[in-house]
């Protein structure tokens, strides 16, 4: 009877999680792009915020329930913000935090350079 159990799957409610934020980038000018976010905020004391890399594992990790330091970000003030990324960064980090600097929803999104 146990040795069936070991195929179960567990589930505790109530855990907090990220929402998924559905954002991508398009290619504009040279050496710039556009970040997109496909969403309106949760509310309207929400922020959305976006870092840079070379590299997934570059970009700062955040963590459910911790505020971000968001002098190491940049604020997006709309659903469609153009920036001219460093030359060598390929991949974005977008997170949605409430008025804590909590993130509540993030997307990891790659870099389409004009």
């Amino acid at each position: 009877m146990l040795n069936e159990k070991r195929y179960a799957l567990y589930y505790h409610g109530g855990q907090s999680v990220f929402k998924v934020l559905d954002a991508m980038s398009a290619a504009t000018d040279t050496g710039k792009t556009t970040l997109i976010i496909n969403a309106q905020k949760d509310a309207s004391t929400d922020k959305w915020y976006y870092m840079t890399a070379t590299s997934a594992a570059g970009l700062t990790a955040i963590t459910f329930g911790s505020a971000i330091t968001t002098g190491n970000w940049t604020e997006l003030t709309a659903n469609a913000t153009e920036i001219t990324p460093t030359a060598s960064h390929i991949i974005a980090r977008i997170v949605e935090v409430d008025s804590a600097d909590k993130p509540i929803a993030f997307a990891d999104v790659p870099l389409n350079i004009g």
